[in-house]
């Protein structure tokens, strides 16, 4: 294939990119630069429990979920690993990297939950082209995807505050078929494993599987192999749930012509 024509093609591709409509960055994904060339990022699959690092990098990049679901963890103490937050189609993470380097805190990783794809950019390019905005338009970029990670943050957090191993798990289950309802051929099977429930629940695998029988038995799910189907029952009883229902800033937010 010649350069011009495989150019081409990813610049396709890019302009119908399924998240294009939702995705804070589509603003310069495929735009031509001054001198001819145009913005495109290098997509990137992301198997199960693969590691994504944003800033261990020797050059700052910038991720966007294309498809699947990424959880962000932060380094703590003793070697523990603590999930903060959940990461689907539309998020995008790195962006404070290229703002304000980390020194000497390098403490957070993005992994794969789910097989993922991520559009990576150069933490340079995109730096220069939000500047590029001018005000108000960058403010309401960078407001956006710091909305979106706050509320991600604070969808963890309640899964978290729940004192009962019950609905710890019907607030992680309702929470990731929420995020990955966001993923082109979703089709109601949540392709996760009781150790993934149980780690973002922060709860003991045992306890996790014995909550998880019980829902299964009164018909709230059905379980298989790394999978776990979401059924109406469960929706009816804990749909209430605040993590259940939070809005995230995409298809509802309407950009200036700028970002257009």
């Amino acid at each position: 294939m010649k350069a011009n024509d495989a150019m081409e093609r990813m610049r396709c591709e890019a302009l119908h990119c399924p998240i294009r409509a939702f995705c804070p960055l589509s603003f310069l994904c495929a735009r031509q630069l001054e001198d001819g060339r145009f913005i495109l990022p290098v997509t990137v699959d992301v198997g199960y429990h693969e590691m994504v690092w944003t800033d261990l990098t020797a050059r700052r990049r910038v991720y966007v979920v294309r498809s699947g679901l990424l959880v962000n963890k932060n380094f703590a103490n003793d070697n523990e690993e603590i999930p903060s937050a959940l990461f689907s189609p539309g998020f995008v993470g790195g962006v404070p990297d290229i703002y304000i380097p980390y020194v000497a805190s390098d403490f957070y990783f993005f992994y794969g939950l789910v097989d993922a794809q991520v559009c990576e950019f150069d933490g340079d390019v995109v730096r220069e082209q939000i500047d590029g905005l001018g005000v108000p338009a960058a403010q309401l970029l960078l407001s956006r995807i710091s909305l979106n990670q706050a509320t991600a943050a604070y969808s963890q957090t309640l899964t978290l505050a729940h004192q009962r191993a019950r609905q710890k798990v019907a607030s992680v289950l309702l929470r990731l078929e929420r995020a990955l309802a966001r993923s082109e051929g979703y089709e109601g099977v949540l392709p996760v494993a009781h150790d993934d429930i149980a780690s973002l629940a922060c709860a003991e695998r045992a306890t996790i599987s014995r909550e998880m029988k019980a829902l299964a038995e009164e018909g709230c799910i059905e379980i298989g192999y790394r999978k776990v189907r979401v059924l109406p029952p469960l929706r009816e009883r804990y749909g209430a749930m605040i993590e259940a229902n939070l809005p995230f800033y995409d298809d509802d937010w309407r950009p200036s012509p700028a970002l257009s």
